[in-house]
This record gives C-alpha cells, structure tokens and sequence, in this order.
C-alpha cells in the first residue's frame, strides 16, 4: 500500500472511532435529558465552525463541526454565569431565560432541574461509553464466541520471578492474593499491573494444591501493536495443547460477557491510576489523542497490508477496530469521571456539594474551580502527548 492511502486510511480509522465513541458519549446526556424534558438547543460532533447541520423537530440543532476531536450538547440557558449560577446570580438568569423563551421555558432549563435530574443528566455521557462498550464485547463474544486459553506453564525463564518461586513447567495458576488467575488473560492482566507487590499464589501441581509467594518484576514489553511498555512480569510461557477452552455465547451469556470485559477494563484501568498515587507506576502508559490515533491508525494499516483477499480484510478490519473501541470507550467514560471541573467529574463534585450544602457554590468559586480544572487539563494533555510521542517512538525501535 502506497504511503499515501496509508496516511488516509490511518487519519480516517481515527476520526470514525473517536466521532463514534464522542457520540454516544454526547448521546447519553441528550437522551437523558429529553427524558426530562430539558431544551437542547445543540448537538455537535466537533468543535469550531460547522461544516454541516440540521434543526429537529424539537428544535436541536445537529452539527457536525470542522475540527472533529470531541464533542458537545448545548443546553438551554448555557451562556456565560449560566453553565454554573449560584444563588445571587439565578433571578437574573431566570429573567434572561424567560425573556428570551417565554414564561414556560424555565422548567426546561437544565440550570434550574432539580439536583437530581442535572446529576442524571450529567452522568449519562459516561455511562454511556461504558453501555457502549458492554454492547460492544457482548456482539462480539456472540458473534464469534471466544477463546481462552488455561494458565499452564509451558516454560519458565531461569532469571523470573516465577522461578525464583519455585515454580515448575505442567503448573497451573489458579488464584493470586484471592483473585482468579485460572485463565491466561486473567492471570497477564493481574500481574502486570503488580512489580513489586508479593503475591501469595494457588497452583495446581499434578492435583495437588500448593501455595508460593512469587513477587512479579517490572520489564519492558511489547503490546499487540508493538509499542513497548513497563509492566509486571513473572517469566513463564502459558499454553500447551488441550488448555484452550471454547465459548459460544447466547444473548444472555454474551450480555454477562460484555459486562464482565468492561467491569475488568474498569478494574485495571482504576488500579493502575491507584499505583500512580502510590507511586509503584509512572504513569507511561497513559495515553492521550495521539496514541489513540496510532492505535487505530496502526490497526487500520496493519490490516490493510494483510496479504488476504479484500473481502477478508475488511472483515478483519471492522471487527479489529470494534473491539479497539470498546476498550476505549471504557477509557473515555473513566476520563470523564475525573474530578475536574469542566469535566463531567467536576460537575458531579460540584453537585455533591450543592448536595451536601443545600445551595450551590458561589459563582466565583466555580469560576475559579473552572480556571483550575482548565489548567490542570492543559497540563495533563501535555504530559500525555509526551508519553505518546515516546510510545510512538518505540513502535520503531
């Protein structure tokens, strides 16, 4: 493949994975707030000037805008002291609002819906991705069921943790510090998220149950893409014939699939911030815009160069950059819940506030919440680009 449609179909697979993840993102607060009758004036995909738009019969203007790298809903009222009033500032607003859309506007104006329902309505864009990305690993496992794969040793490299355990090839893992590591998947994704962490482990040993302590070592590795991360290892090859196990779905079983993926997508992603705080991680494999575009780029492309019939690669594409995007959305709904204001975390914890205090913060106090969160965000985008750029950089080392 040329480097030209290469660079085409790398920049494309990004715009249509993230415009769909921001969609149903946006779409959770919009349903959500239809539901209560709340005014949306706008729906965008995208920020900046649109480049293409129509008005619904309730009104909403749907936009797709110029620079397609997030989204927005636009409620009734949001303009100016209005996306965050306090009690000093609300009869003017309540004023505006009734000047501009008459007597019966006010009680569709988000700003002035009960705590309760701007809670909802707020909290619906990330439980949407998280919906999404059930739905997502739940067609998936139906459609083509799934594999996995038992943790039997195979191998053991002399200079791990595993040896140093005493671990020996024919074992089979079953649980560390409690937690279910019968499974391969089950058992990479709990070690590596653990260097340093002494973890008391359940093998199988020829139908005896044995316990040792094996502490995983941090190493460099390569992920499916080939970017090189630090992560927890214990130096064992799992596999061997008989230990793959088929599972074909119902929609039931899928269902229970599909929720269990993310629930674990969650899990890891929370414990891994959790370390950063502990400082046991550096926070490398975060990642931002970019190593989302080089993932899905990267994808797109590897496929695309598949010496297979189109047909095939198409196939193979699609349900590639499917199951991308549901991690992703796991990752753009936990995003989200930060507790940043001008995220939605930040409005939830200024709701909890009103909550707790009985009005909301004063509008100074959110204006200047809102500066904060707005710096702090520039700063994390910063910190992330860098650590794509050098994720990006070891795809090529």
């Amino acid at each position: 493949m040329s480097f030209l449609l290469s660079a085409i179909l790398f920049i494309v697979s990004f715009l249509v994975v993230i415009s769909f993840l921001v969609f149903f993102h946006e779409l959770g607060h919009y349903s959500v707030a239809r539901m209560f009758n709340t005014v949306v004036e706008r729906f965008s995909i995208g920020f900046g000037k649109p480049i293409m738009k129509w008005t619904a019969k309730s009104g909403t203007e749907w936009t797709i805008s110029r620079w397609p790298l997030g989204g927005y809903v636009k409620f009734l009222g949001d303009a100016g002291a209005a996306s965050h009033p306090d009690m000093e500032k609300l009869e003017a607003i309540r004023a505006n609002v009734e000047a501009c859309y008459g007597d019966n506007a006010l009680g569709n104006c988000f700003h002035f819906k009960p705590l309760w329902q701007r809670t909802l309505i707020v909290l619906a864009g990330p439980m949407a991705n998280f919906i999404l990305a059930i739905l997502i690993f739940a067609i998936i496992a139906l459609v083509m069921g799934h594999q996995e794969l038992k943790s039997v040793v195979t191998a053991v490299r002399p200079d791990g943790a595993a040896a140093e355990a005493g671990v020996r090839i024919g074992d089979h893992f079953l649980k560390m510090n409690g937690a279910d590591v019968s499974e391969s998947d089950d058992l990479t994704a709990y070690v590596a998220l653990r260097s340093g962490v002494e973890l008391n482990t359940e093998i199988d040993r020829g139908g005896d149950v044995i316990t040792l302590t094996i502490t995983p070592k941090r190493e460099e590795r390569r992920d499916f893409l080939g970017g090189v991360n630090q992560i927890g290892t214990i130096g064992v090859q799992i596999g061997g014939e008989g230990n793959v196990v088929e599972y074909n779905h119902t929609l039931l079983s899928a269902l229970g699939h599909g929720v269990e993926r993310c629930y674990r997508t969650i899990a890891l992603t929370g414990t891994y911030i959790k370390r950063i705080f502990q400082g046991r991680e550096d926070g490398s494999a975060l990642g931002g815009p970019t190593r989302i575009a080089t993932m899905t780029g990267k994808t797109a492309v590897d496929v695309a160069n598949m010496d297979i019939p189109l047909g095939e690669k198409i196939s193979a594409g699609f349900w590639m950059l499917l199951s991308l995007s549901a991690v992703l959305s796991v990752g753009l709904g936990v995003a989200n819940l930060m507790p940043i204001p001008a995220l939605d975390g930040g409005h939830l914890l200024y709701y909890g506030y009103e909550a707790l205090a009985g009005r909301p913060l004063s509008g100074d106090k959110q204006e200047f919440g809102f500066r904060i969160g707005f710096a702090c965000l520039i700063a994390l985008l910063v910190y992330l680009t860098i650590n794509d750029i050098g994720y990006v950089r070891s795809l090529f080392s």
